[in-house]
C-alpha cells in the first residue's frame, strides 16, 4: 500500500509541476496574449513593463514546476505553488471575471491543481517525520 501512496503523490507532485511548467512556458514566454498582457497592465502589478512582467512571472513559474517535478522539500513546494495559485485568482478574478467562466480557462483547471496539491501535502511526511516508501 506505501508504494501505491508513493505513486499516487509521484503523479499528483508532477502532474502540479507539469502544469506550472507550461503555464510558465508557453503562455507567458512563447505566445504571449494580448489578454495577457492587458491583464496585467490593469493589475497594477507591473515590473518594467507588462510583457517583461510576464517574462519574469513565466520564469518564475517554470521554476516552481522543475521545483515540484524534483520533488525536493515537497510540503514547501507544494504550500509555495499552492498559495501562488490563489493570488493568481485573486488577481485575475479582479482584472477580468469572465476568465473564471471561462470552459478553458483557471478556475477549472486550478481546482484539479488544489486537488493534486492537498493529495500531495497529506501523504508527505511533516518534517519530523521520517519517509517511508
Amino acid at each position: 500500500m506505501k508504494a501505491k501512496l508513493w505513486q499516487i503523490k509521484t503523479i499528483s507532485r508532477c502532474a502540479l509541476g507539469l502544469v506550472w511548467l507550461y503555464e510558465g512556458l508557453v503562455p507567458k514566454i512563447l505566445f504571449l496574449r494580448a489578454d495577457e498582457i492587458d491583464l496585467v497592465q490593469r493589475s497594477g502589478v507591473v515590473c518594467r513593463n507588462p510583457a517583461w512582467t510576464l517574462l519574469i512571472l513565466g520564469i518564475a513559474q517554470m521554476l516552481v514546476g522543475l521545483w515540484l517535478i524534483v520533488g525536493w522539500a515537497e510540503r514547501a513546494a507544494i504550500f509555495v505553488s499552492t498559495a501562488w495559485m490563489l493570488v493568481l485568482i485573486v488577481l485575475v478574478a479582479g482584472g477580468n471575471p469572465g476568465m473564471l467562466t471561462d470552459p478553458y480557462g483557471a478556475l477549472i483547471k486550478d481546482l484539479c491543481m488544489l486537488a493534486c496539491a492537498i493529495t500531495v501535502w497529506l501523504s508527505s511526511p511533516a518534517s519530523s517525520e521520517p519517509e517511508a516508501r
